[in-house]
């Protein structure tokens, strides 16, 4: 027992409420620090959470969380003047862990707080070798670069899973390891807009190249014979006139005019 590394266990529990979350899973807060904790010398369990007084189940966690051997360590949470509820814990754990660092070989923290980064690199310089318990899609690439040692929570699973529905509740202080959420679908106006549509792409294409059609691509004028007849023009009648279709005339007809053969004249 007394060639064995001395080590300390500590757990920010709102980072575990969203591992576990994460994973959807019921975790035995024993069978953890029994499992963390093997073949070494404990000399720390902690547990650091917050007292909700909306939530009737806070005390009765953190009082388990003492039988299992855990010092717990707990703040009540306050309102800010934002409005946010927060009961930081950051300082205590960074407290902590440099006050027993001299009496340490190995930390064991099992957080996804990005500004623990700097404790894991400030314990590490007192001679100390700091895993970080996480999971790898949670946790910021600062604290997975900063530790000694990286325990990936689900290979954990087997060992500390406990019966019963996995925990679906996230904590009411998450601090940085609050989860992303998906943001609300956007309500689309009911208002008609006044404003004509947008012509598809395909038909204003298409109107732009036949309004743009250079000259050259049309078939050109027929010389005029001697045989032309001029043009019969067609008198309106009282039905609905059918849309006119475009015709391209030659020059010399325009006047609707017979051209004759220069041999004619005189």
């Amino acid at each position: 027992m007394e060639g064995l590394p001395r080590a300390a266990l500590f757990i920010d529990l709102a980072s575990l409420d969203v591992i576990v979350g994460h994973h959807g899973v019921r975790v035995a807060p024993g069978r953890l620090r029994e499992r963390l904790t093997e073949n070494r010398r404990l000399v720390r369990a902690a547990a650091y959470g917050v007292r909700d007084d909306d939530r009737p189940d806070s005390e009765q966690r953190l009082a388990s969380l003492a039988n299992e051997g855990f010092k717990v360590i707990a703040k009540p949470l306050r309102r800010r003047a934002d409005g946010v509820r927060r009961a930081s814990l950051g300082v205590d754990i960074a407290v902590d862990a440099m006050e027993l660092a001299p009496h340490l070989d190995a930390l064991s923290l099992l957080t996804t707080d990005a500004d623990l980064a700097v404790l894991v690199e400030a314990v590490q310089r007192r001679g100390v070798r700091v895993e970080v318990v996480t999971s790898r899609e949670l946790a910021p690439p600062a604290l997975l670069e900063a530790a000694d040692a990286v325990v990936e929570f689900a290979s954990l699973l087997e060992a500390v899973r406990s019966e019963g529905p996995g925990r679906r509740d996230l904590p009411t202080e998450r601090g940085n390891a609050r989860p992303r959420l998906d943001p609300p679908p956007r309500r689309r106006s009911r208002r008609r807009s006044s404003a004509k549509p947008e012509p598809e792409p395909a038909k204003a294409a298409a109107a732009t190249d036949a309004a743009e059609a250079p000259a050259e691509t049309q078939p050109p004028p027929k010389e005029p014979s001697s045989d032309a007849k001029p043009e019969q023009r067609v008198e309106p009648t009282d039905a609905a006139p059918a849309r006119p279709s475009v015709k391209v005339l030659p020059q010399e007809k325009l006047s609707g005019r017979s051209v004759r053969a220069a041999s004619d004249e005189g």
